[in-house]
């Protein structure tokens, strides 16, 4: 499959995707780029103009870290004609193969065990090969002699097993929490965030597991959460192989903000003043500027998905993906 052409929408047209029922917009749609560091957590927000199905970015900033507050109560806070989508770029979501093993049937169902018997210690990361199990599977909590053949020893599963059908051949194995491509120690604390969140009764679905996103939109849910990872849109922007450019160099962004507002357009989407001039400038200069880069990306690709021109690529005739693997938003299927 080609490249699409920047600038331009991919995929269905609106129209399209009107019939294939995707006419019930979320009224605010918001990326956030949740790393293990809190300091370096950025959101991205847009809300819906008017009847129609254009948006305009209205916030970028830090995450929520106030006690008592999180993401969900801003988010509640802000007025919606329907539907708040949340995109994360922390996995959602168990191998099917682990699932199996550990008697998971349903990530949701699952998602508000943790912490309680016989899951009181899965969060707890492992410090030493012999601590490994299904019941708690991620390590090492530090480095120093730690070798992913301890885990898929302690498992009792192969690499291959530890990867969603999503995941692809580059993503770090779930379970393995060292290194600058592991995701593990930022999904615990997610999955803590989603956790505390369902259970004061914010009114939180998850994708896919609780349906369909035209149906999940449309229902009772506040709040409806998907994984959603800014990489997956980078294509549409042009962005060269990592080896020629990296987000971390503002230079490098800046490069690429012309196609990134040139997509935007193309999808109908406005900025607040204060938002514009930050993407113009290649966002910040210090060390939340390739998080805040991350959160704008999300959030377009975000909108691409929702209004059609990027298809949401979940292969729902996979019932360990609709069960316990989950999908990431707009990665074909």
């Amino acid at each position: 499959m080609g490249r699409p052409t920047v600038g331009k929408p991919a995929g269905r047209t609106r129209s399209q995707s009107r019939r294939m029922g995707l006419v019930l917009l979320p009224g605010v749609i918001a990326h956030a780029d949740w790393g293990s560091d809190p300091r370096k957590r950025q959101v991205a927000v847009a809300v819906r103009c008017g009847g129609d199905d254009s948006y305009q970015v209205v916030s970028l900033a830090a995450a929520p870290d106030a006690p008592g507050t999180d993401l969900f109560d801003a988010l509640g806070g802000m007025p919606s004609a329907g539907a708040v989508l949340v995109g994360f770029d922390f996995t959602i979501g168990v191998p099917r193969a682990y699932a199996a093993a550990a008697r998971i049937a349903s990530f949701p169902e699952f998602l508000g065990q943790i912490g309680n018997p016989p899951w009181q210690k899965f969060a707890h990361v492992a410090t030493a090969p012999g601590q490994i199990s299904l019941r708690r599977p991620f390590y090492p909590q530090r480095p120093g002699g730690a070798r992913r053949e301890h885990l898929y020893s302690g498992l009792r599963l192969s690499a291959a097993e530890l990867r969603r059908r999503g995941d692809g051949r580059d993503a770090e194995t779930l379970f393995w929490t060292l290194g600058g491509k592991q995701a593990g120690k930022a999904s615990l604390d997610g999955w803590r965030l989603l956790r505390q969140a369902r259970a004061r009764g914010a009114g939180i679905a998850l994708w896919p597991f609780d349906g369909s996103l035209p149906a999940m939109l449309a229902g009772p849910a506040r709040f409806v959460v998907a994984e959603a990872y800014p990489r997956e849109f980078y294509r549409q922007i042009g962005a060269p192989p990592r080896a020629r450019w990296s987000k971390r160099r503002r230079d490098d962004r800046l490069d690429r903000v012309p196609a990134l507002l040139a997509w935007a357009d193309s999808l109908r989407v406005g900025w607040e003043t204060p938002v514009a001039r930050r993407v113009a400038a290649g966002l910040s200069d210090g060390l939340t500027g390739e998080d805040e880069f991350d959160a704008v990306i999300g959030l377009l690709g975000m909108i691409a998905v929702v209004t059609g021109a990027i298809p949401v690529g979940v292969p729902d005739d996979d019932p360990a993906v609709l069960a316990t693997e989950g999908w990431i938003l707009g990665r074909a299927g």
